[in-house]
């Protein structure tokens, strides 16, 4: 294994607008942040992108639909990006709702009255006033004064997003739409819109908070905690914390959280003074409940695991902070990791290959998230109720196909964390049918589940699991099991009778 992935795009968002005095272009300009007419992309712009500190563009296609497909078309035979955002202003078509918010529309149309269905989900920091609309009209040309009555079956109106949903439909890029409600389109519309143009533009400098010029200040922002769950690993506890100690860019703490070790752990974690934070716990709780005592501790606004038996690179979070610069739309993000078994680099599986952008669909099967190349922003925990400490195992899994269902996660090709296995006292080897505890999250997180898509990716995966488990409890007599397995397999059967599926 010679430690190379295949290249991935420099630009891996895209952000759309119509017009060039709806992005506040000198402020992102000055942070890096390429903004290009199509004119230019095509004049040699595209060059200029590869040495480019940010992986992010923002193209001003023009008004209209015909130059908005056009612009659509030329982003995806040349930039192949992870995701596009078309973003701008919109005028609203109900006058109860008031201008000045963020708007998402379920589904463009336009007026022959085709229609795509959006992907709700935001690849940026989401707005807090962020308004869920039904459908987006996107029109031929403006109106000024009163819309036609048949306007008046959707919400929102721009001259752009349908000719982009179209292009972007049967691509990998994501495609997805955030608006910014300006005016009514009635008589006022050009007053209002260009009243609220300001306020558009500064609620966009506060989505992405972490573009700014001055490197000092984004380290200070990127201030990290490192944390460290063990429990009676005296053999390897000190290679773990050694190599945070010795990282080219330092965290601002390191939490060790001892889950009530009975070995020499204690002992060690002493040795190191005031390098490290240690917590020791009452009693043995298991994993989640020790890495929950370290964030509850954190006072940084990013979190990095470790686990006890793995070890950093000495740049891996030089080279983590350096990615969330150059891709600052991300919330979480994990590095690539070599394999250690009995002392020997080995290649993963095919099937463990770490995805990036909108990971949720691919996890289902399998935790393909690693806790110790893992770095994310402590308030996404927060949000997402952080490790359950009702699961022995699994509890990752469980928390990052939370965060996933929602955020994409950026993924570094550095190779900067060692990850050992194939020890006696690994938390797998103790609860060898896991995905027992893999079923129990996913039960727990279709109940919650509204989107009837995402259910029945769920369920689809619910059922493998389930069949295997039922027939291995079958075969070794675990009747409870099996029968345990089989109401809920009874229960996804009558969903998906009552759905048609």
């Amino acid at each position: 294994m010679n430690g190379k992935k295949p290249k991935r795009p420099g630009v891996q968002l895209v952000i759309t607008v119509a017009l060039k005095k709806e992005m506040p272009a000198d402020w992102l300009t000055s942070r890096n942040v390429p903004v290009h007419t199509l004119a230019a992309l095509r004049s040699g712009a595209l060059r200029q992108l590869n040495s480019s500190p940010m992986g992010m563009l923002v193209v001003i296609t023009g008004a209209g639909l015909r130059a908005s497909k056009e612009a659509a078309c030329w982003i995806r035979d040349n930039i192949n990006p992870l995701f596009v955002l078309n973003m701008g202003t919109c005028g609203m078509i109900d006058k109860s709702l008031s201008p000045g918010k963020w708007c998402s529309p379920a589904r463009v149309v336009n007026e022959e009255n085709d229609s795509f269905e959006l992907d709700r989900r935001i690849p940026v920091p989401c707005p807090g006033d962020l308004t869920h609309f039904n459908s987006l009209l996107s029109v031929k040309e403006a109106v000024s004064g009163d819309v036609p009555d048949q306007w008046r079956n959707h919400d929102i109106i721009d001259m752009e997003c349908f000719a982009q949903a179209e292009v972007f439909n049967e691509t990998k890029a994501s495609f997805h739409c955030l608006k910014f409600g300006t005016d009514y389109s009635d008589r006022n519309t050009y007053s209002d819109f260009n009243k609220n143009l300001e306020l558009f533009r500064e609620k966009f400098k506060e989505m992405i908070s972490l573009l700014d010029s001055d490197t000092a200040f984004q380290d200070k922002i990127i201030d990290i905690t490192a944390i460290v769950p063990v429990y009676n690993r005296e053999d390897r506890i000190q290679r773990a914390i050694d190599s945070i100690l010795a990282q080219t860019r330092s965290p601002e703490e390191t939490i060790v959280v001892d889950d009530c070790s009975s070995d020499k752990t204690r002992g060690i974690l002493e040795s190191y003074g005031d390098s490290i934070t240690p917590v020791y716990l009452p009693e043995n709780s298991g994993p989640s409940k020790a890495r929950n005592e370290g964030i509850k501790r954190t006072r940084t606004a990013w979190i990095a695991f470790l686990d006890s038996d793995d070890c950093w690179e000495k740049d891996k979070l030089k080279r983590q902070k350096e990615f969330i610069r150059k891709y600052p739309f991300y919330q979480i993000m994990q590095s690539e990791e070599k394999w250690i078994r009995k002392g020997k680099r080995v290649n993963p599986c095919k099937h463990h290959e770490k995805p990036e952008g909108w990971i949720w669909e691919k996890s289902l099967e399998r935790c393909l998230v690693s806790p110790s190349a893992v770095l994310l922003k402590k308030s996404l925990l927060e949000q997402y109720g952080n490790f359950d400490e009702d699961l022995p195992v699994c509890e990752d899994y469980d928390l990052w196909l939370k965060i996933s269902r929602h955020h994409p996660v950026g993924l570094s090709p550095d190779f900067t964390v060692s990850k050992y296995g194939g020890h006696r006292d690994q938390l797998s080897r103790r609860y060898p049918a896991m995905d027992r505890f893999r079923v129990q999250s996913l039960s727990a997180q279709l109940e919650k589940e509204p989107n009837p898509d995402f259910r029945q990716k769920i369920i689809h995966i619910l059922k493998i699991k389930l069949d295997i488990l039922l027939k291995g409890y079958e075969k070794r007599g675990k009747h409870g099991d099996a029968q345990w397995c089989r109401e809920i397999l009874n229960t996804l059967d009558s969903e998906a009778d009552r759905a048609g599926v």
